[in-house]
């Protein structure tokens, strides 16, 4: 008996044609989204694994591709070079996906399946992928995990925000800064919201009660962070702001100095990354471990690819982030 599953055996279990599944795991965009489910659930029942696909580079060659919705971010350079210093050591090429703007992994790698034949692996930096997008992945036979987000169906590994963000603010009051503002980018992000969190929750404790007046929004750049400041001051004096991550910091501390304002003195500063840039303007941040989580995020891949570890997982690694202590806090 031929055990070996195939697009035909596929079809039928999904009823659907042979040339349906063809384009459900090749052309994606093509095919209706319920019935490219359909396809995905047969594929993953029946452990099919797709023929090896050849890439543009050498056979020895694999490419690791890195999806972000926003390239521009400042965050997103030392990420590469993280990456690229991990990869190194090995035969693997890395490959920059723009998402252009879009969060959501599954539609993005639809409308763009033409990256199915570019890539033999992938890590989606701060990006939403549902159980559709995974349900994707395995179908093309494509290894995933995901860096500063999360996902009950893939291998993730992610930043404590809430955490992050307490313990940001308390370090601040433990230095004594009593009106903490707070300044940070879209409040629809998740990530941003686990460290706005962090940050009430840090100020009920010390019997701080929150004002709306207290924080402001803006463009997650350092422009960004300076007009937010700015606009921050109009209704709140705070002798402390947490900026939730090191570019809007860079801002504020622009802005402050512009303006002549003693820092830490009169107003502390905390940001939070702890990217190159910190260091280099004494800025006190909350550590991200991005080299760590690159390597963590390269060394399941590297498995999955050489055939060590066949096991497809769906565990979550949530890491606290540290209090990097500068110049900009007394």
């Amino acid at each position: 008996m031929d055990d070996k599953v195939t697009i035909e055996k596929i079809a039928r279990y999904a009823g659907v044609s042979p040339s349906t599944v063809s384009r459900a795991l090749n052309q994606p965009e093509l095919v209706k989204a319920r019935t490219r489910e359909n396809v995905y659930e047969a594929v993953e029942e029946l452990k099919y694994v797709p023929p090896a696909v050849k890439h543009e580079g050498t056979a020895k060659t694999a490419v690791i591709g890195l999806a972000v919705p926003d390239i521009k971010l400042s965050f997103v350079g030392e990420l590469i070079r993280d990456i690229q210093l991990e990869l190194s050591s090995t035969s693997c090429d890395l490959l920059l996906i723009d998402m252009k703007g879009e969060r959501r992994v599954s539609l993005f790698f639809t409308r763009n399946s033409f990256y199915r034949k570019k890539i033999d692996a992938v890590i989606i930096f701060s990006a939403i992928l549902d159980e559709g997008g995974v349900n994707f992945f395995n179908s093309v036979n494509i290894p995933v995990v995901l860096m500063q987000s999360r996902s009950g169906a893939a291998k993730s590994i992610s930043t404590n925000n809430f955490l992050g963000g307490h313990d940001a603010t308390e370090y601040l009051l433990s230095r004594g800064y009593r009106k903490i503002g707070f300044v940070g980018w879209n409040y629809q992000d998740d990530r941003l919201m686990g460290r706005f969190n962090g940050y009430r929750s840090a100020l009920e404790k010390a019997g701080i009660e929150f004002q709306e007046s207290m924080a402001c929004y803006d463009t997650i750049d350092v422009e960004g962070g300076y007009k937010a400041t700015e606009r921050l001051l109009e209704g709140f004096k705070p002798d402390a702001v947490f900026y939730s991550c090191d570019a809007m910091a860079a801002g504020g501390l622009k802005f402050f100095r512009t303006h002549n304002f003693k820092v830490p003195d009169e107003v502390g500063v905390m940001g939070f990354d702890n990217i190159e840039l910190a260091s280099a303007l004494g800025l006190t941040t909350m550590k991200q471990f991005i080299r760590e989580k690159a390597r963590m995020a390269i060394s399941y891949l590297m498995d999955r690819l050489s055939g060590n570890s066949r096991k497809l997982l769906n565990e979550e690694i949530c890491i606290t982030p540290r209090v990097v202590i500068r110049e900009t806090t007394r």
